[in-house]
């Protein structure tokens, strides 16, 4: 089932809501394999299809997202395989343009007299929380980015950069951020982009874009900072 075309979804008629329901796409994000029912549960919901809680293996749901142009929005089914354990094993989007929605890969177009395009993505959807393992969503911006690559480059120069935002310990920022520019770079590599056209390097929490004061890891420093955990790109034609 590696191709969406191959999985089936119900009809949204027979969903139980008519139509889909609004949600928070941070809650999408925050969906990884081997993640319980009931946690899927605490995030999204009760599957929104009468497909059953317990023994069944595929969990499916109708979500509504604003695509940024006024109140217009758009319906999206998602799907979410079950492993023998019950545990997340994939999840499947009806619509590529949903998955673009959820996590946006857009490439910037260079200024005039430059040649160098930009790509920023947050490490707060790419990655799991404290570690380089990739997401479900980060990879799906990936795969995003490596078609980009594939059909509007001919032959790209890659730079990747890991960034963290200043809480803990110097070293250990530096490190993660090496280990998450790194795995940006072999999972980039897996989907066909030349080995010798990127290169990865880690910054640590040394070119932040947000300052924000205080010392205490508070919810409200934390999403202060979250413009610093990220992973830079730049593509030079």
């Amino acid at each position: 089932m590696d191709e969406e075309s191959e999985v089936h979804f119900p009809d949204l008629d027979s969903s139980y809501l008519d139509t889909g329901d609004f949600i928070n796409p941070e809650a999408i994000h925050r969906i990884s394999e081997g993640q319980s029912k009931d946690q899927v549960r605490l995030l999204l919901g009760d599957p929104h299809f009468s497909e059953g809680f317990f023994a069944v293996r595929e969990w499916d749901y109708a979500f509504n997202f604003y695509t940024g142009e006024g109140t217009d929005y758009i319906t999206c089914q998602y799907k979410l395989f079950f492993d023998q354990s019950m545990r997340v094993k994939e999840t499947h989007w009806q619509r590529p343009e949903c998955a673009s929605l959820i996590f946006p890969v857009e490439v910037d177009a260079p200024d005039v007299g430059e040649r160098v395009h930009d790509v920023t993505l947050s490490s707060d959807i790419l990655f799991a929380f404290d570690s380089s393992d990739l997401s479900l969503e980060g990879r799906r911006g990936l795969d995003e980015l490596a078609n980009t690559l594939a059909h509007d480059f001919s032959n790209p120069g890659i730079v990747i950069e890991g960034h963290t935002d200043r809480l803990g310990e110097v070293a250990y920022n530096q490190a993660l951020s090496e280990r998450r520019a790194a795995a940006v770079k072999a999972y980039l590599i897996a989907q066909g982009v030349p080995e010798v056209a990127i290169a990865s390097r880690g910054r640590g929490e040394r070119d932040p874009v947000a300052e924000c004061p205080g010392l205490s890891t508070t919810p409200e420093l934390k999403q202060c900072l979250q413009p610093n955990r990220r992973v830079e790109i730049n593509i030079t034609e």
